[in-house]
C-alpha cells in the first residue's frame, strides 16, 4: 500500500503537481474520509484537483468497476477545459477519462459503452438520459462518486432543480451510499449548497476566501482634449470617449486585458470602438458567438495574440484563458458575486493578488452602485440565490423520466422527489395535479390499480424537453418597410415586447409591428401618451439592500457629510447641488418620493431594487388603471419607477393609489400583483416556455408567443407555474410588506428633477425622427417598383417576367391595355389564360386563376402601373386591390399610406394564418 501511495505521488509530481494548494490541503482529507464535501475557492486555486485527486487515488488503489465517477459541469465550454486537465492527470495514472454530452458522436457513444472510462465528464441533461438508456444505466450502477462543478450556477436554475432529482434517482439506482462533491468559486448560500448535495445538510465545507487576496479600485477618468476630439470624430459622448481612452491605456500596460460588461450590445460596442478608434486588436466574447469563434478568442487570449477581450458572463466561469494581469469591469457589475468571480480571473495563482478596476458610467446611480458593490465584494458578501421551491414543470419532467426508468408507484415517485431540497415540502395534491396533466397530455397512463405507465408521447417529451433558459436566443430586428436588418435582441428583452410596443435601438425609437419566430418586425415609432419605451435595463437584478445603501449615500450628499472613501466625480456633486437649489424634496430610504410631471408622467423614487420596483410598478399601475379607467404603462430600474397614463394624473390620484395600497391586505396585494403579471408580455413568453416544459405542446412545434392556443393554458396549472417563476425571478414578494412601512411624498412639477432625469435620460435615450413621410414613401415606392411579376395579355396571350418599374403601359404585341399579373413562382395563370383564349374547358382551379388575372387586368386598364405597385404590396391581392387604388383620387401620399396600412395589417395577422 505504501509503495502504491508513493508511486501515485511520484506520478502526480511528474506532471507538475509539486505541492498541494491551500484548498487541496483542506479538501483532500475530507474527501478521502468519504464525506460529502462542498469545495469553494477562487479560480486557479486547484478546486478541480482538490475534488478529483482523492477520487483518482482511490481508483488507482482499488480499480473499481467502471464508470465509478461522474463529473457534471453545466457548460460544454467547461467540459473542454476540464477534459484536457483531467485526461492529463488520468494518463499519468493509467486512469481513463471520457466525455459525453449532446454533441458526442455515435462512435464516441459506442466507445463509452464498449470501453467505459473510470471518470465520465458530462452535463446535467446528459446525466438524466443515462438513467433510461439500458447500457448506460448498467454502467451507472457502478458509480461511487459524483462531482458537480460550478455548483453556484445550479442552485437557482431549474436545470439545477432537475439535476437534484436526477441525483436522487442515481442514488437509488446504485443502492449504496454515493459520495457527492460540489465545487464552486463562490457560493451565496452555503447552507443551501450543502442541502443540495445532501438534503440532511450533513456535508463538510472546505473553503479558501478569495477576498483576502483581492485589490479592486474604482476609476472615473476625466475628460481630456484628446477625448473631445475622439468624441467629435466618432460621434460618441466625451465621457464614453474618456473611458475608451482609459481602457486603451490600461490594455497597453496589461496586455492582454480582460474587460467584462453586462450585455452583448455593450460588449460589441466596446470591442468595435477600441478597434476603430485606436486600431487595437480587441475582440468580443459572448454566448451568441459560435463555439468555434469563442474557442479561437480563448486561444488568442492565452497566446497574447490580442490586446484585449471584451466579454459578458461567458468568461466568468473557469474556462482556461491563461494568465490575466488585470480585469476591468465596465459599468456596474450589479452583483457582488459577479464582481468577485470576474476579478478572480486575474492573477489567479496562489501567490498572486487578484487585481481589478471598476469603471462606472456617467449616471450618479451607477457610480454609487459601483461603490456599494466594491465594498460588498471586499467584505466577501455574496448574494443569495433566488429559488423557486416545488417547480411543477421540473416535477412533470422528472415524473416522466421515472416512469421511463420503471417507476410505477406514485408513493415511490413522491419519496424520490422529496429527497431533493426543492421538493421536500411539496404537497401530495400538487403531485396528483401534475400526474393528471401528464395523463391528459398522453405522456403517462394511470392504470386501474393506480400504477403509472408510459403513453405514446413520453419519449419525445422527455428527450425533447430541458430546463436550460432561452435567454441566449437571438431575434433579428427587421425594418418592415425596407427589409433592412437593424440589429439583434436577446429573448430576455424581446419577452418585454408585444405588438405596438416602443423600444430604443441604435439611438432611435422603434415600434413593434409583429414578432414572428426569430424576427421582430418594426417601423419608426413616436412617443404617445400612456406608452413608455422598453429599454435595455440589464437583466441582472440589483438587490434591495444595495439600492438602499445608494439612497443613504445620496442622502448624505444632501446633508454634505458623504465620506471621503466614496469615489465620486465632480459632476455628481454638482447634480445634487442643482437638485437642492431647485427645491426638490430629499430622497430617503424610508420614503417613496413621487414626481408628477405635467400630469402625464410619474416618477417614483423608490429604494427597493429591481425586483422590488417591478413589484411597486405593477401594483401601482393596476390600481391606477382601476381608478382612472384608462391604461397606463410602467418601466422600472433599481432606484425608480416611471409610469405614463393616457389620461392626466393628479396628486389626488396618487394619494388614492397609495391609500388603497396601504389598506389592502398582503394576500389582496399579492393577488393584484399576480394579475399585473398575467397582463404583462413576459407572462405570454413564459407561458410559451411552460406549455413545452409540461409537454402539453410538442417542444418542436411552431407555436409562438402570439398563438391563440396559449390562452387555453393561462388559467391552468401551466399558467400558475409561469406566474410563480416570474414572481420569484422578476418580482419581490417581501416588497409588498415593506411598502406598507414606507412614507410617501408627492409633488407636482413642470419638469423632471435632476435625479429623475438620470433615469429618464436612459429611458428616453433616442433621437426623434424628423418628418419622414416623404422618406418613407420614397423607400416604399422604390421597393415596390423592384418587385417582379409574370405579366400576360388577356387578348393575345403575350407574357413576360417583368419588374414593376419596367412594366409596359400596354401589350407590346397587340396594344391591348388588359394586362394581368401573377407571382413569378406561379405559372399556371398564364397557361389558364392561353387555354381560355383557345376555347378549351378549364378546371375549377384554372377558372379561379383566370378570374384573379382578369381582376388585375381590369384595374391595370384603368390605373396602369399603379395597379402593379399595389399588387406588389404584401397583403394586397386581386380581392382587395381596389381598396388601395381608390385612394389615388386623394393623392399619391394617401395611396402609399393605404398600401402601408395593408402591409401592416398583413404582417400582424399572417402569424395567425400560419
Amino acid at each position: 500500500m505504501l509503495s502504491e501511495a508513493q508511486d501515485f505521488i511520484s506520478r502526480i509530481k511528474s506532471i507538475g503537481y509539486s505541492e498541494l494548494t491551500p484548498i487541496q490541503k483542506i479538501a483532500i482529507p475530507l474527501v478521502e474520509k468519504g464525506n460529502d464535501v462542498l469545495i469553494t475557492a477562487p479560480t486557479g486555486f486547484g478546486k478541480t484537483e482538490a475534488a478529483v485527486l482523492p477520487v483518482f487515488y482511490s481508483i488507482y488503489l482499488n480499480r473499481p468497476m467502471k464508470v465509478s465517477c461522474l463529473y457534471i459541469t453545466p457548460l460544454r465550454s467547461l467540459n473542454r477545459d476540464v477534459e484536457d486537465r483531467l485526461k492529463r492527470i488520468g494518463s499519468a495514472l493509467g486512469i481513463k477519462v471520457g466525455v459525453k454530452h449532446g454533441d458526442t458522436t455515435e462512435k464516441q457513444r459506442k466507445d463509452i459503452i464498449n470501453d467505459p472510462p473510470d471518470l465520465l465528464i458530462t452535463t446535467p441533461e446528459s446525466a438524466q438520459y443515462f438513467l433510461i438508456n439500458k447500457k448506460m444505466r448498467e454502467l451507472m450502477r457502478n458509480l461511487r462518486w459524483i462531482i458537480i462543478d460550478e455548483l453556484q450556477e445550479m442552485l437557482d436554475e431549474k436545470r439545477g432543480v432537475d439535476l437534484s432529482v436526477t441525483l436522487e434517482r442515481l442514488k437509488r439506482l446504485v443502492g449504496r451510499r454515493l459520495q457527492l462533491i460540489g465545487i464552486s468559486a463562490t457560493v451565496g448560500d452555503v447552507d443551501m449548497a450543502r442541502k443540495y448535495l445532501n438534503v440532511s445538510g450533513n456535508v463538510k465545507v472546505a473553503k479558501v476566501d478569495l477576498t483576502k487576496n483581492m485589490d479592486v479600485t474604482i476609476e472615473i477618468p476625466e475628460v481630456t482634449e484628446e477625448d473631445l476630439k475622439i468624441a467629435k470624430s466618432h460621434s460618441i459622448s466625451p465621457e464614453v470617449a474618456s473611458r475608451i481612452r482609459k481602457l486603451k491605456e490600461i490594455a497597453t500596460e496589461n496586455k492582454p486585458l480582460l474587460v467584462f460588461t453586462n450585455t452583448r450590445e455593450m460588449t460589441e460596442f466596446l470591442a468595435n470602438s477600441m478597434s476603430n478608434v485606436f486600431q487595437m486588436k480587441v475582440v468580443a466574447h459572448h454566448g451568441s458567438l459560435s463555439r468555434e469563434l469563442r474557442v479561437t478568442v480563448e486561444k488568442d487570449f492565452r497566446n497574447s495574440n490580442v490586446d484585449a477581450v471584451i466579454a459578458t458572463s461567458s468568461l466568468e466561469l473557469g474556462i482556461d484563458i491563461g494568465s490575466v494581469k488585470l480585469v476591468v469591469q465596465y459599468m456596474s457589475p450589479r452583483e457582488s458575486l459577479r464582481l468577485i468571480q470576474r476579478i478572480g480571473r486575474s492573477n489567479h495563482h496562489l501567490s498572486g493578488i487578484s487585481k481589478g478596476i471598476v469603471m462606472p458610467g456617467n449616471d450618479l446611480y451607477d457610480v454609487l452602485e459601483c461603490n456599494a458593490i466594491v465594498r460588498l465584494a471586499k467584505q466577501g458578501y455574496v448574494e443569495k440565490p433566488l429559488v423557486e421551491y416545488t417547480p411543477l414543470d421540473v416535477m412533470a419532467h422528472q415524473i416522466a423520466g421515472m416512469v421511463l426508468e420503471g417507476y410505477d408507484n406514485v408513493n415511490e415517485i413522491e419519496k424520490v422527489l422529496r429527497g431533493s431540497l426543492y421538493f421536500k415540502d411539496m404537497k401530495r395534491e400538487e403531485l396528483e395535479e401534475v400526474i393528471e396533466l401528464l395523463q391528459g397530455a398522453r405522456i403517462i397512463k394511470r392504470k386501474d390499480d393506480g400504477k403509472l405507465g408510459v403513453s405514446w408521447r413520453i419519449w419525445r417529451y422527455y428527450y425533447g424537453t430541458n430546463m436550460i433558459p432561452d435567454s441566449i436566443r437571438s431575434f433579428s430586428v427587421i425594418d418592415s418597410l425596407t427589409g433592412t436588418k437593424l440589429g439583434t435582441l436577446n429573448e430576455d428583452f424581446v419577452s418585454t415586447l408585444e405588438d405596438d410596443s416602443l423600444f430604443i435601438l441604435g439611438g432611435r425609437l422603434w415600434k413593434v409591428v409583429t414578432i414572428e419566430q426569430d424576427k421582430v418586425l418594426v417601423e419608426r415609432g413616436q412617443l404617445k401618451k400612456g406608452v413608455l419605451p422598453s429599454w435595455f435595463g440589464e437583466s441582472i437584478p440589483v438587490e434591495r439592500e444595495t439600492a438602499m445603501w445608494v439612497y443613504d449615500r445620496i442622502n448624505e450628499m444632501f446633508k454634505g457629510n458623504i465620506k471621503d472613501d466614496v469615489v465620486l466625480p465632480q459632476e455628481s456633486k454638482a447634480l445634487i447641488r442643482e437638485y437642492k437649489e431647485r427645491g426638490y424634496p430629499e430622497v430617503k430610504r424610508d420614503t417613496v418620493l413621487v414626481e408628477i410631471i405635467n400630469h402625464d408622467l410619474i416618477i417614483l423614487h423608490s429604494p427597493l431594487g429591481n425586483r422590488g420596483n417591478n413589484t411597486l410598478g405593477a401594483l401601482f399601475s393596476v390600481l391606477l388603471n382601476g381608478i382612472k379607467m384608462a391604461r397606463s404603462s410602467f418601466r422600472a430600474d433599481s432606484y425608480h419607477v416611471a409610469l405614463s397614463s393616457m389620461v392626466p394624473i393628479f396628486s389626488e390620484d396618487v394619494r388614492k393609489v397609495k391609500d388603497e395600497m396601504l389598506s389592502l391586505s398582503y394576500e389582496q396585494l399579492l393577488g393584484i400583483l399576480e394579475r399585473g403579471i398575467r397582463d404583462s408580455p413576459q407572462f405570454r413568453w413564459k407561458l410559451l416556455v411552460e406549455v413545452k416544459r409540461f409537454g402539453v405542446i410538442d417542444p418542436k412545434s411552431d407555436v409562438d408567443v402570439s398563438s391563440t392556443i396559449l390562452k387555453a393554458y393561462a388559467d391552468t396549472l401551466v399558467g400558475r407555474e409561469a406566474v410563480r417563476e416570474l414572481l420569484v425571478k422578476n418580482y419581490d414578494e417581501q416588497a409588498i410588506s415593506i411598502l406598507k412601512t414606507l412614507n410617501w411624498e408627492i409633488v407636482e412639477v413642470p419638469s423632471p428633477s435632476p435625479l429623475a432625469s438620470q433615469f429618464l435620460n436612459r429611458l428616453m435615450a433616442f433621437q426623434s425622427w424628423e418628418d419622414n413621410s416623404p422618406f418613407i414613401m420614397g423607400v416604399m415606392k422604390e421597393r415596390l417598383l423592384e418587385k417582379e411579376f409574370n405579366l400576360v395579355c388577356l387578348v393575345c396571350g403575350w407574357s413576360d417576367k417583368v419588374k414593376v418599374k419596367y412594366s409596359p403601359s400596354k401589350c407590346p404585341k397587340c396594344g391591348s391595355v388588359f394586362i394581368g399579373a401573377s407571382e413569378t413562382s406561379e405559372t399556371d395563370s398564364i397557361k389558364a389564360v392561353r387555354k381560355a383564349l383557345k376555347g378549351y374547358n378549364l378546371d375549377k382551379n384554372e377558372k379561379k386563376l383566370l378570374e384573379n388575372v382578369k381582376k388585375v387586368a381590369s384595374f391595370f386598364s384603368s390605373y396602369g402601373r399603379n395597379a402593379l405597385i399595389a399588387l406588389a404590396t404584401p397583403g394586397v391581392g386581386p380581392s382587395n386591390i381596389g381598396r388601395a387604388l381608390i385612394k389615388l383620387g386623394e393623392g399619391e401620399e394617401q395611396f402609399y399610406t393605404a398600401l402601408l396600412e395593408e402591409e401592416r395589417r398583413f404582417l400582424k395577422n399572417r402569424k395567425f394564418w400560419q
